[in-house]
Order: C-alpha cells, then structure tokens, then sequence
C-alpha cells in the first residue's frame, strides 16, 4: 500500500511540475489606462512560430475582445493588425473628420455589411473604398463575438466597435504614434514566439 501511494505521489508532483510549467505568460503593450493590447502566451507544445493564448485590447474600462477566450492562435490576429498599420497612410481622415461615432459607424457598416439593393458594382467599389477602416472584425478567436471599425482623424484614430448582443457603440481614441508603437510591441512578441 506504501509503494502504491508513493507512486499516485510521484505521478501527482509530475503532473503538477508540468502544470506549473505551462502557466501563460501574460504581457501588455502600452498603457492600461490610455491604450494597451493585453495578451498571454498558453504554451502547449505548437508549433514554433504559432502563439496560442488570449488578448484583448483595453482603454481604461474599455475592452475590445475575449480575454477569457482560451487558445486563440494569435498570429491571426497579428496578421490583421500588421495590415492595419500598412493601411493607417491610407486612411483619409477627412470623410470622417468631425463626423460622430455613431454616423463613422453607420457609414462603414452599410458599405461593407449592409445586405441591400446595390448592384454588384457598387458592391465591389464600396468594399474597395471601405475595407481600409475595417479594424479586427473576423480578426481571430478573441473578437469572433464583435465587430469593429479603424477611423482616422489627423493625428489619431478612432477604434469604434460593439461587443456581443450589446447594440451599444464603444470607442477608443489614441493617437497614430502610440497606437503604431503598441502594435509593433505586441507583433515583435509574437515574432518572439510569445515570450
């Protein structure tokens, strides 16, 4: 009986060194209460160059995705916000310059999810025109439960986006150097394989 529960002990420390060995590594680019990605590392065995864990982006009380949403591979992710920056020069400021969230949104939405009776023509350029300022919408496991918009205004840009079942429109404003800097935090951790 002694051999047997030394060995359910010895098996049980196994397990909990391994468990303890594979705790996520949570990080954040940025600052909290201004603008941060938030995110943790869940190590498991993938592959080299894909990251699994969770994230979020946070402004204050502000949180734009599922931190609580385990196993999301990351890269997914990173690859939509490094297109982000690519498109940011892109971005002309003015259509929406003085503009409230609400109409920014409303603009956005109907030119690239509104089922309606434009001709396919009008389709495509309207999709053209405004795939620029689509920000992490289909951007991986953490923001499946929301939709969100990238508008920018000179010096800043505008994050508007709405979570779940909840209609209410949120936004977060940062300015382009800030916003750029956090994101390439975030994309060289990633490029580091989480660590």
């Amino acid at each position: 009986a002694i051999s047997r529960r030394s060995h359910l002990v010895s098996e049980f420390l196994k397990f909990d060194e391994r468990m303890t060995s594979e705790v996520s590594i949570y990080r954040h680019f940025g600052d909290l209460a201004q603008f941060a990605i938030v995110c943790a590392h869940d190590p498991f065995g993938s592959e080299p160059h894909h990251v699994f864990g969770r994230m979020c982006i946070r402004a204050g009380d502000k949180v734009l995705g599922d931190f609580d949403e385990p196993a999301c591979m990351l890269n997914v992710t990173a690859s939509h916000l490094q297109a982000i920056l690519e498109r940011i020069p892109q971005m002309d400021g003015a259509i929406f310059q003085g503009q409230s969230d609400a109409l920014a949104w409303d603009i956005i939405d109907n030119a690239l999810y509104l089922d309606d009776d434009r001709s396919t023509e009008e389709i495509v350029a309207d999709s053209k025109r405004f795939f620029r300022y689509d920000f992490l919408t289909n951007g991986g496991e953490s923001f499946d439960n929301s939709k969100s918009f990238i508008v920018r205004d000179g010096d800043s840009v505008r994050l508007l986006f709405k979570t779940g079942d909840d209609d209410a429109l949120e936004s977060m404003n940062v300015e382009v150097g800030t916003f750029c800097a956090v994101v390439r935090g975030f994309l060289d951790w990633i490029d580091q394989g989480g660590n």
